[in-house]
């Protein structure tokens, strides 16, 4: 059983993009310190410690993935807990409260229209 925010498959998929995302910054970064006149070496270095880095959890997070995909393919079902919300919605809604203010305010206007 899969939990939510922790192990699902779209969890996964997301920090998969992220580090996706990271590996390009830094190799990027890397490649525009390369590009300089006078290159700093321990600039290169550390961007390239921190792609590394990436390269190495986006490989683990598609292993992972790949297990998540076998394991439905082997089973046929994808079983999740139920994410349980903080959000809890107000006791009234915005159209309910719109359409009391209406009421209020058309009763006001035919008592001042009776009244007068």
């Amino acid at each position: 059983m899969r939990i939510p925010n922790v192990d699902t498959l779209a969890d996964l998929i997301d920090r998969l993009i992220v580090e996706v995302n990271k590996l390009a910054y830094f190799e990027n970064k890397k490649r525009d310190e390369h590009a300089k006149d006078s290159p700093d070496a321990e600039l290169i270095a550390q961007w390239d410690n921190l792609s590394r880095d990436c390269c190495e959890y986006r490989s683990l997070l598609k292993s992972k993935i790949n297990e998540v995909f076998s394991e439905v393919i082997a089973s046929g079902e994808y079983k999740t807990l139920r994410e349980v919300r903080t959000f809890r919605p107000p006791a009234k809604r915005l159209s309910d409260l719109l359409a009391e203010r209406c009421e209020e305010v058309s009763q006001r206007l035919a008592d001042e229209l009776c009244g007068s």
